[in-house]
């Protein structure tokens, strides 16, 4: 049974059973890649130190006591192959020769070869040089360090050999593989181990599910999520956002990449928020958002055992809203039109249509309406040419009623110069509109004087609307705010 269930939780169909197999062939890999490479760091290193001991041997023998006097004594080798041997034995070396400048041994760890040829390199070390090299010789392929003798002089006498066997450098590495072997095979079995309690929680997270079952449920989750006109957001237990789809991020304008921060620091409308990071029950609640009314559900996600947190699904009514705002600025402008149908030309009095037209206008269109009539047309005469004609100030009329204004007063006389925005609009018989007064030097050159005080007391844009009948224009119509 259990190594039924071993089994299970260790498929290769399954993200954990891949994930411990793969994990498992990194660690062996591994292990062999660190065996390899510490069994030649460690025969390197006991090359590295067999040959600084051949050299440090070679050359303090070279330089010990007497070794020059030897050299010259009726027998040599009498007098130095005791030295040699015990220097030998000593270090531990294989060999410790003593060559004379022609390369004939002097000594030898086996006699017989006395007084035959050294093997090696002779010429660095006859030119006051020490050298180290690996080359086969007498007692087998050996690493050996070759110094030279110097008299009193500073000259070459003799030379030094000292050295070790390729086997026993050899011998010296393959005594710590066992250590190294073990300590390595340790180190596998406690990778192996916890890559399989990793595998086994991992199994547990993804339910056991192999990749092509989670890639086809991403899959669908995100096409839901993203396909939705629904905004859906997901709170975990600590009051982080976990997820929110394209929809919710529009509705509320959530900064980029959400996820992971606390509710309370995306900026939301503190009502949105404290319904979202409450965890209560909420049921198709509108609340504002912005420029926006947002429907909300939310719903606990721990009742039957999931993660701790909040699912909240947003929907935007604002639609609605605008509609119903069509319908009142549809409803206003009816209205519009019938007060002006009622107050505006209750008599054939031209001055007196033209303060009801200034009345009606003010406060649902404008702060302040003027309305000039052309000379001619104020006396009851038809008008005359546009250019150059005389204009008439027959109403003026503001939100301000009895505190005064700075327009012209009623009944004042006076032509528009050809750079206002009133000539043009009367000679091309089109409204014209001025977004800000403070820039408009065209209207400006009308008075600088009067203009300057329709500035200072607050008066910013102008539209001026031409007033015709039967076809020419015989009035003009100024209205600012």
């Amino acid at each position: 049974m259990a190594g039924r269930r071993f089994r299970s939780w260790l498929s290769v169909r399954s993200v954990a059973g891949q994930v411990f197999v793969l994990q498992l062939v990194i660690v062996l890999l591994l292990g062999a890649a660190a065996t390899t490479a510490l069994v030649l760091q460690v025969r390197h290193d006991a090359t590295d130190e067999a040959r600084g001991r051949s050299v440090a041997v070679a050359e303090a023998f070279a330089n010990s006591p007497g070794i020059v006097q030897a050299l010259h004594s009726p027998n040599p080798t009498k007098a130095l192959q005791p030295r040699a041997e015990a220097a030998r034995k000593k270090s531990g070396l294989d060999f410790v020769v003593v060559v004379t400048p022609q390369g004939i041994r002097l000594t030898h760890p086996k006699p017989d070869r006395i007084g035959k040829h050294f093997i090696g390199n002779i010429g660095p070390p006859l030119r006051g040089h020490t050298i180290t090299e690996s080359r086969p010789g007498t007692l087998g392929p050996a690493m050996q360090a070759v110094a030279p003798i110097f008299n009193g002089h500073h000259k070459v006498v003799g030379l030094v050999g000292a050295g070790i066997t390729i086997q026993k450098v050899s011998g010296l590495a393959n005594r710590q593989l066992p250590l190294l072997v073990g300590a390595v095979s340790a180190s596998l079995v406690l990778a192996t181990g916890g890559t399989a309690l990793v595998s086994r929680r991992l199994r547990r997270q993804t339910r056991g599910l192999d990749p092509v079952e989670m890639t086809r449920m991403y899959e669908h989750h995100d096409a839901v999520l993203h396909s939705v006109r629904e905004g859906v957001l997901i709170v975990g237990g600590d009051g982080r956002l976990v997820l929110a789809n394209d929809e919710a991020s529009r509705l509320l304008d959530l900064p980029p990449r959400p996820e992971g921060r606390l509710v309370d620091d995306l900026d939301l409308e503190p009502h949105v928020a404290d319904v979202l990071a409450s965890g209560r029950d909420v049921t198709d609640e509108v609340l504002v958002a912005g420029d926006r009314l947002l429907a909300i559900n939310n719903r606990l996600t721990d009742r039957d055992g999931g993660p701790p947190g909040s699912v909240a699904t947003l929907r935007d009514s604002t639609e609605l809203r605008a509609l119903s705002g069509r319908a009142d600025v549809a409803q206003k402008r009816l209205k519009l039109l019938y007060d002006a149908s009622v107050e505006i030309g209750t008599t054939l009095d031209v001055a007196r249509t033209a303060q009801e037209l200034a009345q009606v206008a003010v406060d649902r269109f404008a702060d302040f309406v003027t309305v000039d009539l052309a000379e001619p047309v104020a006396r009851g005469d038809e008008p005359l040419a546009v250019g150059g004609v005389e204009m008439r100030r027959e109403a003026v009329h503001g939100i301000r009623p009895g505190q005064g204004h700075p327009f012209y007063p009623v009944g004042r006389v006076f032509s528009f110069v050809p750079t206002s925005p009133q000539a043009f609009g009367l000679s091309g018989g089109e409204p014209v509109v001025e977004d800000d007064l403070t820039e408009a030097t065209g209207w400006q050159a009308q008075d600088p004087e009067q203009t300057a005080k329709v500035i200072e007391y607050g008066v910013r844009s102008l539209v001026t609307v031409p007033l015709r009948a039967r076809g020419c224009c015989w009035a003009w119509s100024v209205s600012g705010g």
